[in-house]
């Protein structure tokens, strides 16, 4: 008799090594211009392999673009990234709205944090540019979450910060507000509660409301 952590093993291979993954993760079966426009890295081709799985049925896929550690060398970082991400981002949107699905999909782009508006002495703690050029640390006070498709009103800014990007100004938002906007399009429960190992309710989210302004 299986216990529930094999039964959800067994669950996960059979996904991933059943006929439609197969087929979803072989990438190469994409035009090639279009696996161009997504861009020819690791970024670009991980998002086109996502819109591939949300095809095969997939409900919720994380596409993680590391390297943005930037507490030296700014400038450098983001002249090799941003472009990757335009590329990406861009094409899925309009891949998306190609193919009829951007209202059923939600794309998100966002981190955990934002960066200082102001440069450091890229010392990172030791003398000024012993490490490089400068660059900008970790900032929880502010940040920018672009978010799309799923229905949502789009073409538009909600909130604002200071005019040094600083602090929140106007509409100011907290996580727990695109929470309970994502469980919206979703047609999740925002009360919906989940137990802890001590049968303690953990609420999914504890804050916030629905961006009124996206829908």
């Amino acid at each position: 008799m299986l216990v529930a952590g094999d039964r959800f093993n067994l669950q996960a291979f059979e996904m991933v090594s059943g006929e439609r993954a197969r087929k979803a993760f072989d990438i190469t079966r994409e035009d090639p211009k279009l696996r161009d426009r997504y861009g020819r890295n690791s970024w670009g081709q991980s998002v086109l392999l996502a819109r591939r799985l949300v095809e095969a049925g997939t409900t919720i896929v994380t596409c993680h673009f590391g390297g943005w550690d930037s507490h030296w060398n700014h400038q450098g970082t983001m002249e090799r990234h941003l472009p990757n991400v335009d590329m990406a981002v861009s094409s899925l949107f309009e891949d998306l709205e190609l193919r009829g699905m951007l209202d059923n999909v939600l794309v998100l782009v966002m981190g955990e944090f934002g960066r200082t508006p102001k440069m450091n002495d890229g010392g990172n703690g030791g003398p000024p540019l012993s490490q490089g050029t400068p660059g900008r640390d970790h900032w929880g006070n502010a940040m920018s979450v672009l978010i799309g498709g799923g229905g949502l009103k789009g073409g538009q800014i909600v909130g604002s910060t200071n005019r040094l990007g600083e602090v929140p100004q106007d509409r100011p938002l907290r996580p727990g507000d695109l929470h309970h906007t994502v469980f919206r399009v979703l047609g999740v429960d925002p009360h919906l509660a989940f137990l802890d190992h001590a049968g303690r309710p953990v609420p999914g989210v504890d804050h916030g409301a629905v961006i009124d302004e996206l829908l």
